[in-house]
């Protein structure tokens, strides 16, 4: 079912997010003369561009993955030269010098794949009240063409322009 406005549809463009447990969500932004809509897989926002106080478009490249996933990746490089220097002779060492390490990067080479896949840009839009509303894209233009119809409809532009149109006609 799809929410029907009585409003004209000013601009519509789709973003895509990437979720921290790797699920890649669509949605489809609209900008009327009054309202921001997003309607995501799961979820519908509406704002009121009035309410909008502050935008904010930033790059969240989550360093925390990339740092968490080089250290594993050291760590078991230095578990496997541990193991090549002092040989595996017991279960214990084989345990730390083989199974330990290869584990280690395992999990190392996932957060480093997953700090590459979920990094993106961010669109904020602060409202009244202290609430937020987010949009995620890989590319930026898509959120700064967002932010900019925002920004426009907050200034009366649109309106202006179709009197203009209505006056010509």
């Amino acid at each position: 079912m799809e929410i029907v406005t009585p409003e004209k549809i000013l601009f519509e463009s789709k973003v895509y997010v990437i979720d921290d447990d790797l699920r890649v969500k669509t949605g489809n932004v609209k900008i009327t003369e009054s309202k921001v809509m997003f309607l995501g897989t799961g979820s519908f926002k509406l704002v009121n561009i009035p309410s909008i106080k502050m935008i904010e478009i930033r790059k969240e490249n989550r360093w925390g993955f990339l740092s968490a996933g080089s250290i594993f990746l050291i760590t078991s490089l230095v578990m496997y030269v541990f193991g090549i220097e002092f040989g595996v002779q017991t279960f214990l060492s084989a345990l730390l010098y083989f199974v330990l390490p290869t584990l280690f990067l395992l999990v190392s080479l996932l957060l480093i794949y997953w700090w590459f896949i979920t990094r993106s840009y961010l669109l904020e839009m602060f409202t009244d009240f202290g609430r937020r509303f987010k949009i995620r894209s890989k590319n930026k233009d898509d959120l700064f063409e967002i932010a900019n119809a925002v920004e426009l409809v907050k200034i009366g532009a649109v309106r202006e322009l179709q009197k203009r149109e209505r006056s010509f006609v």
